[in-house]
């Protein structure tokens, strides 16, 4: 064996440097990459449990949503901590009209579902071209109510043809 360590020494030392670098990319890549294996969402989503929101919650919103005249199309989605509303409104709703309707999401929720999800709403109208809609409100966990997009002129193809 050490005659064999001998004549082949620079082959040996070559192997050994090779293997070491193997091993320390490995630990590299462990640094570097996270986990692969982990949800998307990391921990962040860990007590979501302990805040269930029931379907009878999101039934009662969409009810009460729908009755409204204004109101054509509600749809919800939950996804991670944020609960997403899209309301599709009628062309004669005026943005101040839409807010309300939005703001009207959050008496449903009791505090403490408040003060951990966000939640956004999405005011959109089926004709594209009053350019005043869609309106987006976000409430976050921390704050009381929804902040909303600034308001915006409905703007038509020959004023801006003018500019």
């Amino acid at each position: 064996m050490k005659k064999f360590l001998k004549r082949n020494r620079f082959t040996c030392i070559l192997i050994f440097i090779f293997v070491l670098f193997v091993i320390l990319g490995f630990k590299v890549k462990d640094i570097l990459v996270p986990d692969e294996g982990k949800a998307v969402y990391g921990d962040r989503l860990k007590n979501n449990d302990k805040h269930p929101i029931s379907s009878e919650v999101y039934d009662k919103i969409d009810e009460e949503l729908e009755k409204n005249t204004n109101v054509i199309k509600v749809t919800h989605r939950l996804q991670g901590k944020t609960i997403n509303y899209y309301i599709t409104v009628d062309e004669k709703v005026s943005v101040k009209d839409a807010r309300g309707i939005g703001d009207s999401i959050l008496k449903f929720f009791d505090e403490d579902t408040l003060g951990y999800y966000s939640i956004q709403v999405s005011m959109l109208k089926e004709n594209e071209e009053l350019n005043n809609f869609p309106i987006m409100g976000m409430k976050h966990p921390d704050s009381k109510e929804i902040s909303w997009t600034k308001d915006r002129e409905i703007v038509t193809e020959s004023e801006n043809d003018e500019e």
